[in-house]
């Protein structure tokens, strides 16, 4: 990794402290498979991290108490993936056309595309909550922490969503 930041205009900003560059090394991969979780697209994936590492830098100079810990970073990242999801589906709703499509039907048993195809269709609240809590461990009041919800909201996010996976998987 380097030690000095370089901005767009090619001129050195300032060194990268060796705790900052630890705190990068240890969450860059597991912030990218939470980004990747929500997002299911690498690209954008790897965008939300790298905005939420700019977010990091940023903050680093200030005082002790305020520096980035694993848990802020995480924080960050899910709104970043959280806002990102949002734009795209709003640009996707604009780029629909008017024709109408008939139901997608299936007789065939459920298959890991099936259960994917439903994961992606879950809401941006869903998707985020799911991720945290059964591929990540977060408990329940981590993940209402880390979304900037209160726990029960959390729990009725995972529990339509498991309803919603329910369906398209046995149907």
């Amino acid at each position: 990794m380097f030690n000095v930041l370089v901005d767009v205009t090619g001129t050195s900003r300032a060194p990268i402290d060796t705790e900052m560059e630890d705190l990068v090394r240890g969450e860059s991969r597991r912030l990218y498979s939470i980004a990747f979780s929500i997002l299911q697209d690498a690209s954008e994936a790897e965008d939300a991290v790298q905005e939420t590492l700019i977010s990091a830098w940023r903050r680093w100079p200030w005082a002790d108490a305020t520096r980035p810990t694993p848990s802020w970073l995480t924080r960050v990242c899910v709104n970043q993936c959280l806002n990102r999801r949002r734009t795209r589906l709003r640009q996707m709703r604009l780029a629909e056309t008017a024709a109408s499509r008939e139901p997608w039907q299936d007789v065939r048993p459920a298959t890991d595309l099936d259960l994917a195809r439903a994961y992606a269709q879950l809401s941006k609240q869903q998707r985020a909550a799911v991720a945290l809590h059964y591929f990540y461990g977060y408990t329940l009041d981590e993940c209402a922490e880390l979304l900037g919800n209160r726990p029960g909201t959390v729990r009725s996010h995972i529990a339509r969503a498991l309803v919603t996976l329910r369906r398209a998987v046995s149907a």
